[in-house]
């Protein structure tokens, strides 16, 4: 019953609409001026959505946050990947989206895991014009890629695979045929990457599960390695997509989002050499009476969220080997472990100094208190976020 409660209000986090930052927020002429692409979480949506109209993603009950920036002068636009699919899926579509195509999932992906190669095609709406082009000086339009929760793999993996392209897919698709997302070589279309609130090595919300739940996932007709299912809410999205698609376990945001395939996902994604990082984590929990648990702050912590906050703070008793799971992923925003936020397991980052931000690292920015959602502008109340982004866009517009 607890796996189906959690389930609802995971559900409900991304259905339902701290203290805000003071700065200035008129807009210089100096910067770079490059677009900035918004990338949703886990069951989110974007601008191509109806629902974006009544309910914005991005601002929530505080208002279209897109078009709060844009009326400041950055340029920003909300994307609209797929709800449930995996990092892989949705960092295609984004593809399509900025460059104006048909969504291209690969040739070899697609027969991997039996699913359609192709997807929808926005060749007459595309999110930006003119991405990669250069200008009368030379320079390159670059984008700077801003994703929530599952966003920021989304983000990470798709500036991978502009950077270095995918051998598979090279190997296995003719070239006339293979997406521009495949070859590699695009690392500088790409000028910074923030992730807020991003499950960057899973999150143990996951781990509400069975010992029963423990599958393997084979793949290509190669024994699996034993993983976590998760119990609720995988069995929901994995039972829809079995049904419709055939076997797509390791191809799901849901197994993305796990200790063990966020793990894997890492394997797979560098930090690029010439890619500003920033990384937002979140945390909305005390102290739980005089142990080493975290409980839901009530001043930050929206009610919907009270019950896996609380779940959260107090489990690391399921152990996966090598995950290094313990009390230091206690603190977490309700969804996400805040020692998750911060950065991808093994990769260069350090905590952010403003007079020293250099490119290939995460720069790990300060802890924002506050729930998974209020990040981006609230749940079930409003939280104003505006000056918190114009403050985060002024730096990175400031970066050459």
């Amino acid at each position: 019953m607890i796996r189906l409660i959690c389930l609802i209000l995971i559900l409900s986090a991304t259905m339902l609409p701290a203290a805000s930052l003071t700065v200035e927020t008129d807009k210089t002429d100096s910067g770079t001026h490059y677009p900035f692409i918004f990338v949703s979480g886990f069951a989110g949506w974007g601008q191509y959505d109806m629902l974006n109209d009544a309910l914005p993603y991005w601002g929530r009950l505080n208002g279209d946050l897109m078009a709060t920036l844009n009326s400041q002068g950055y340029e920003c636009y909300a994307a609209s990947v797929d709800a449930w699919d995996s990092a892989w899926d949705r960092a295609c579509e984004l593809y399509a989206q900025l460059t104006g195509s048909v969504v291209d999932y690969g040739a070899a992906h697609s027969a991997r895991y039996r699913h359609w190669r192709y997807g929808a095609d926005y060749s007459k709406s595309p999110l930006i014009n003119a991405w990669g082009a250069e200008d009368s000086q030379g320079n390159t339009r670059k984008i700077n890629l801003v994703g929530h929760s599952f966003g920021g793999a989304t983000v990470r993996l798709f500036a991978d695979l502009l950077a270095y392209g995918d051998e598979m897919e090279l190997a296995e698709t003719p070239a006339d045929e293979i997406s521009g997302l495949f070859t590699g070589g695009k690392a500088d279309l790409v000028h910074s990457i923030t992730t807020l609130a991003s499950p960057h090595n899973g999150t143990t919300l996951t781990l509400l599960i069975d010992p029963s739940n423990l599958v393997n996932f084979p793949i290509n007709g190669e024994p699996g390695r034993e993983v976590i299912r998760e119990s609720a809410i995988f069995e929901t999205i994995y039972g829809v997509n079995k049904l419709i698609f055939g076997t797509r376990e390791a191809d799901t945001g849901v197994y993305d989002l796990t200790i063990d395939g966020a793990a894997a996902l890492n394997e797979t994604i560098d930090t690029l050499p010439g890619v500003y990082y920033f990384s937002y984590p979140t945390d909305s929990t005390t102290p739980a009476f005089f142990t080493d648990r975290r409980m839901p702050d009530i001043r930050l912590t929206d009610p919907v969220l009270w019950i896996p906050t609380y779940y959260m703070g107090s489990t690391s008793s399921v152990t996966l080997e090598g995950s290094n799971i313990d009390n230091t992923w206690y603190s977490n925003d309700g969804v996400v472990n805040t020692v998750s936020t911060t950065a991808p397991r093994g990769t260069p980052q350090q905590a952010y100094n403003p007079v020293d931000i250099p490119k290939g690292v995460w720069n790990v920015m300060p802890t924002f208190m506050g729930d998974h959602a209020a990040i981006i502008g609230g749940l079930s109340y409003t939280v104003d976020i505006n000056d918190f982004y114009l403050q985060h866009l002024r730096l990175i517009d400031s970066l050459e």
